[in-house]
């Protein structure tokens, strides 16, 4: 397994999406933490381009510090559009990011599902600063066709697991609170659907345990069909990301199940919306290399 920073921290510390030239202080942060593999991110389609056009940079900047991309995430809104001609616009620019991400080295490209096409009374979820923890009101417009909506999904999904394709990549989804990927049965829905070998799961704790699952029987349930990892603890109260420990996750277990099935991909530390949030990570690097220690699986990084 390999020990990964997540672009949580990059978010945190720098705004949603950071600049290019924060970006690459974010990959010196962490070198400083002493993080090897870390993932990266495009978040909305000028960001994505501007990401495409420096992943020169962004590469040499890895290489100079010995490091590595494990996932890059083209964070696009668009492609799970009801209107087909949306979501054909926004393929040619998944299509960037997944260029990116191999050109980065990564061995996967990670899409969101997003919310559906529904009116939000008051705060909405992972639009500006993320926030854990909110209650959301909705309104259901008449009209609205979750058929239709999953069709879309469906589509968009099987057309983004064949570009990662062509570039020998595994599209990677995390089931996320409140997005059309929600848990662990309907992202195993999603796969039946799409069809494509490809196509699999990062495996989100910190949302999984907010869905109330039991993560070991989560991980078995995806046993041959996790590509990733995303590690915080809650109460299952909330989503929020906080240290293992500072909530109920069982990750013994869970580390227990993922070492039976010989699960070797990133580990991803995903901590956000803490106070000194770099230490934070280190703290969590140690918990995590103590922790393979006690169940005799290697973490790499």
């Amino acid at each position: 397994m390999k020990l990964t920073a997540c672009y949580l921290y990059t978010i945190d510390m720098y705004g949603y999406p950071p600049t290019i030239e924060q970006g690459l202080k974010a990959i010196d942060d962490l070198r400083e933490l002493g993080f090897k593999y870390i993932e990266l991110e495009g978040v909305g389609e000028e960001h994505i381009k501007a990401v495409h056009a420096q992943r020169q940079r962004f590469k040499q900047t890895l290489d100079d510090r010995g490091m590595a991309c494990v996932n890059f995430c083209p964070v696009l809104r668009p492609l799970v559009s009801m209107d087909r001609k949306v979501r054909e616009a926004a393929y040619p620019v998944f299509r960037l990011g997944a260029e990116t991400a191999k050109y980065f080295g990564a061995k996967t490209v990670h899409i969101a599902t997003y919310l559906p096409p529904i009116e939000f009374v008051g705060p909405q979820p992972y639009v500006g600063k993320l926030r854990f923890g909110e209650s959301y009101k909705v309104k259901l417009p008449n009209d609205f066709s979750w058929d239709k909506q999953w069709d879309a999904l469906a589509d968009s999904v099987r057309t983004c697991s064949d570009i990662a394709n062509d570039y020998g990549l595994t599209l990677i989804i995390e089931p996320r609170v409140g997005e059309m990927i929600c848990s662990t049965d309907s992202m195993l829905r999603l796969m039946d659907h799409v069809e494509r070998p490809n196509c699999k799961a990062n495996f989100d704790c910190a949302h999984l345990n907010a869905q109330k699952e039991i993560l070991p029987l989560s991980a078995r349930k995806l046993e041959g069909k996790i590509a990733g990892l995303h590690l915080a603890d809650n109460d299952g109260s909330d989503n929020r990301h906080l240290m293992p420990g500072d909530g109920n996750v069982d990750f013994e277990g869970l580390f227990a199940e993922l070492v039976r099935q010989k699960y070797d991909g990133p580990v991803g530390i995903d901590l956000g919306s803490l106070p000194d949030l770099g230490l934070r990570y280190r703290d969590c690097a140690v918990y995590l290399r103590n922790l393979s220690k006690k169940m005799g699986f290697t973490l790499e990084g």
